[in-house]
């Protein structure tokens, strides 16, 4: 979803060559539907003295970044030039494939409009002089004054009126081409009021290279995959993480991660090498051996290397965080804190700072959260390059963090991170909770919703339940049906969300397409951890009726499978079913039960972004039957 910390995902299947298993699918980034803006905020303060070389190059180096900023706050359009050429944009061409800026604005709804915003959000408008907007702003010079108003405005304010006269003619007549319109209050004009302003490419404005991305009209919401040059995966390579490694480790010298500079295979033989072991995707461990076995990711958190060019190499040392450059030079994917205590990694972005043909800081603008992974996800590499280097890595001296607690001071836990995406089509996570593998229940119930009719693609028919109440239709690998609160919280967030429940809710079969657009399989996933989480606390505070006691073990497993079924209130081992009537409540409990019991536990998972706090919500009063 966007805008509110997760990044929307797109499922890949990567097949396994070295082995007889079937194919694997991995969720990647969809970069068609991530923009600047909506990555995550930046989680260190910083600041460059660019001073030096600002008169020099005339481009400002001197930057400040602070905590929460996103990449467009900090970013000029110079510093993306060479890898996004952003700069080939025009403001109408933004305006045509801009992301809503409210994620429940409707899709048909521009994110924006010239005829809304102000020039003076438009800051570089301001830096054009009269005479330089004549030559680059079509059919303007031969547009009279009168119908360019903050031209006239400013003609006025040097008491010229010349308000019939065309532009061109006013430049000849007059000695007024260096006059700059940032003179006048621009907020008093839309952009519209310049006409075809918006068709101008934001490289012909004079000092273009100096506007940060967010003073670019709709700029910072334009997806990264639909830029000039756009974000992409470099290669194809997918690896899967074998065992995580803290930084008591020293001498790693099969490594994946460096720079582009030194090259992406940089020992580190020194001290605090934390870093993943990775393996091929055959899944059957040290046995099977291939040239791939063992490849070691070090972490950036706690190992740098030379980093920059040209005379911007100096910055930071010239040191950035080792890592790899899996979606080409934007940024850098940096491996953060490997914690064996929890078989967990963070991963972070980490950006750069670019002067026009003058070179490039290191990548040491971060840490910005990206993924969390577990042992077994799969994790994409991108290009190997088997080349050496005789250079070596360099200890940044980061002491290792303790991690915040997950519960309230009762030893119970108060919120529980849903935002847990699959790897393979059967399995979620391997955390438990009150003794229940949260992973096997998920393979569980799966096997019974969605298995051999679609996994993440399965849409059930159209129900009404609850007197009428609420009608839909279950969607997705677990079945939820459209009205249930959790899915309607992760659909409604989207663009066109909420008139997708209606029409789904009116008899709508949502194609593959809709489905995976607004009940992707990340939110599924996200979706059923939190109904999860929530159905186990409350029945374990239940009586059983077979047995006098609150549900506990296999019972609180079969009880928490009926109402995934039949709904909150539905009957303890009733004999009610669903529309379809295939299984009764009772028979449901029992089927996921042993389904439970047999759940294959070695696949393993991908963790969305750090930073994600989910609260549980109410949920409806799904009857029995209310499927």
């Amino acid at each position: 979803t966007i805008g509110d910390g997760n990044l929307p995902t797109r499922i890949v299947e990567v097949a396994n060559p070295q082995s007889r298993l079937p194919a694997t699918k991995v969720l990647l980034p969809d970069w068609s539907r991530i923009s600047l803006a909506q990555l995550p905020g930046i989680s260190q303060s910083g600041a460059i003295d660019g001073s030096p070389y600002s008169q020099t190059l005339g481009y400002d180096l001197s930057r400040t970044w602070n905590v929460g900023m996103t990449p467009d706050q900090y970013l000029k359009l110079g510093d993306i030039s060479e890898v996004l050429q952003a700069e080939e944009f025009s403001l109408q061409a933004i305006q045509a494939i801009a992301l809503p800026t409210q994620p429940e604005a409707n899709t048909d709804i521009n994110s924006i409009d010239s005829n809304k915003i102000a020039l003076s959000e438009f800051p570089l408008i301001g830096e054009q002089t009269l005479s330089h907007l004549a030559q680059v702003v079509p059919e303007l010079a031969k547009t009279q004054v009168n119908n360019i108003t903050p031209v006239a405005t400013l003609l006025k304010s040097h008491l010229i009126a010349a308000s019939n006269l065309t532009l061109a003619q006013v430049l000849t007549q007059y000695e007024v081409g260096q006059m700059k319109l940032g003179e006048i209050n621009l907020s008093e004009f839309s952009i519209s009021s310049i006409p075809n302003l918006d068709a101008v490419q934001l490289q012909q404005f004079t000092g273009w290279m100096n506007s940060n991305v967010s003073d670019i009209p709709g700029l910072g919401q334009v997806p990264l995959g639909l830029m000039p040059n756009p974000i992409t995966e470099i290669g194809s390579l997918v690896m899967r993480i074998d065992v995580v490694y803290g930084p008591a480790e020293n001498r790693r010298n099969n490594t994946i991660s460096g720079s582009d500079v030194q090259g992406f295979s940089v020992p580190c033989t020194e001290k605090d090498c934390a870093y993943l072991e990775l393996d091929d995707l055959e899944n059957t461990g040290r046995s099977d051996r291939s040239k791939l076995e063992g490849k070691q990711w070090i972490s950036g958190k706690y190992q740098e290397v030379e980093g920059g060019r040209g005379i911007l190499k100096a910055a930071n040392n010239g040191r950035e965080p080792t890592g790899r450059l899996p979606f080409g030079k934007a940024f850098k994917v940096v491996i953060m804190e490997p914690d064996e205590t929890t078989d967990t990694v963070d991963t972070a972005l980490f950006f750069r700072f670019c002067a026009w043909r003058m070179g490039c800081t290191p990548y040491f603008i971060g840490p910005v959260p990206f993924f969390s992974y577990k042992v077994n996800s799969l994790i994409f590499v991108g290009n190997l390059s088997e080349q050496r280097t005789n250079t070596t890595s360099l200890p940044t001296g980061a002491t290792r963090e303790p991690k915040a607690s997950t519960t309230n001071g009762t030893g119970v836990r108060e919120k529980i991170n849903p935002c847990t995406f699959s790897n393979a089509s059967r399995s979620i996570t391997d955390q438990s909770l009150s003794g229940i593998d949260l992973r096997s229940l998920s393979n569980a119930i799966a096997e019974i919703e969605s298995a051999g009719s679609g996994d993440y693609k399965a849409v059930g028919i159209h129900t009404c339940a609850d007197g009428g109440l609420n009608c839909g239709r279950a969607l997705g690998r677990y079945q939820f049906m459209s009205y249930n609160p959790y899915a309607v919280q992760l659909i409604a967030l989207k663009p066109g969300g909420q008139e997708f429940l209606s029409q789904v809710e009116q008899g709508h079969q949502p194609t593959e397409a809709e489905l995976f657009k607004f009940f992707p399989p990340a939110d599924q996933d996200r979706a059923f951890m939190a109904d999860m989480a929530n159905k186990i606390q409350v029945t374990q505070e239940q009586i059983d009726p077979a047995t006098g006691q609150p549900f506990t073990g296999e019972r609180l497993i079969e009880r928490v499978a009926q109402k995934h079924f039949g709904g909150d209130y539905s009957k303890v081992d009733g004999n009610g079913s669903d529309a379809l009537g295939r299984l009764s409540l009772k028979d449901y409990g029992k089927t996921a039960l042993a389904s439970y019991r047999n759940s294959n536990t070695d696949n393993g998972t991908l963790t969305c972004s750090p930073n994600v706090n989910y609260s549980y919500i109410s949920t409806a009063k799904n009857t029995e039957n209310g499927r």
